[in-house]
């Protein structure tokens, strides 16, 4: 474990787990949300400790820029930025595919609509799983910007094709 970034199941809190690559005792978090520019401000900090120099820490995604979206998430230390990763936030995507599934569920036959739906759906769903995906392969070779726009236009796509699908309080 160097630098690891997940998103709680509840896509309230973004959980951040390091090592200090200086022997440090503490480093910055910078939260950048690739689409705009924003950034959370001031920095979270990250204390670490112990014989491994490993720290950990909480960060509500209440106080982003946006709850959902592509953020390239980096550690730094002594002012040098030593690692960054990229982390996507879809709960709002999550939330449209459920209305759609709940929609097929309550389909009784194999009408036009159905067909729509589930076709609508499974695009939804392989975007975001490609997308995925990229940020697996980014996460290994975070300096290759390619894959943030790959990303990003996959998760756009996705958003777009959701438009008035949105459940889950969107």
């Amino acid at each position: 474990m160097s630098f690891n970034v997940k998103v709680s199941n509840d896509c309230k809190i973004l959980v951040i787990h390091g090592k200090s690559y200086v022997s440090g005792s503490s480093g910055e978090i910078s939260i950048t949300n690739v689409d705009t520019g924003a950034a959370i401000f001031p920095n979270p900090v990250i204390v670490f400790s112990g014989a491994n120099n490993v720290g950990s820490v909480h960060i509500d995604i209440g106080t982003f820029p946006s709850p959902n979206g592509l953020y390239k998430i980096c550690l730094i230390e002594n002012s040098v930025e030593q690692v960054c990763k990229p982390i996507l936030i879809h709960c709002d995507l999550d939330c449209c595919l459920t209305k759609l599934t709940n929609e097929l569920l309550a389909c009784a036959c194999d009408c036009p609509k159905c067909s729509t739906t589930l076709a609508k759906a499974q695009k939804i769903f392989l975007l975001l799983q490609s997308a995925l995906s990229t940020v697996s392969i980014a996460s290994a070779d975070s300096s290759n910007q390619g894959y943030y726009t790959d990303i990003l236009n996959k998760y756009k796509k996705a958003v777009e094709l959701c438009d008035s699908s949105c459940g889950c309080d969107c």
